[in-house]
């Protein structure tokens, strides 16, 4: 019995820290999902302004409009963007500032053509992370 038991705790004391390590090893392989912003405004080719969303990848930004159409952007396309914040006073006995923050990128499509797209939101929360994503095409053009 004794003997048994001396077994059972040499196996336990290599069994627990490969178990860990496996576990650990299958943490830090799993994906990061894309960032994802809601309830954008989005006009591309000065057509009209369409509600989308917008997901953000490692090389790449999605864009779905509620229509089912979807464009894929990629990075190492996007030719110049530039970024503006423009504000504007509402209310007449309450002011408030009303802030619409806006990217302008120029990009080539699928067919080797340059495109337009202007991307609109009020949510500040979106700015950093838009720059940091455009910043690895370069700096802004004004």
């Amino acid at each position: 019995m004794m003997n048994y038991i001396m077994t059972m705790s040499i196996i336990s004391k290599i069994i627990a820290p490969l178990v860990g390590a496996g576990l650990t090893l299958f943490v830090a392989s799993q994906a990061r999902s894309a960032e994802e912003f809601n309830n954008l405004t989005c006009v591309i080719e000065l057509k009209t302004e369409q509600p989308c969303n917008i997901s953000i990848h490692k090389r790449a930004m999605v864009i779905k409009f509620p229509n089912g159409r979807t464009n894929r952007v990629r990075l190492s396309k996007i030719r110049r963007w530039a970024y503006t914040n423009q504000s504007e006073l509402k209310g007449f006995i309450f002011t408030w500032v009303k802030h619409r923050h806006v990217f302008g990128i120029s990009f080539r499509n699928i067919d080797g053509d340059t495109e337009q797209m202007a991307v609109a939101f009020d949510d500040s929360q979106y700015v950093q992370p838009f720059t940091f994503f455009l910043e690895g095409t370069g700096p802004a053009f004004d």
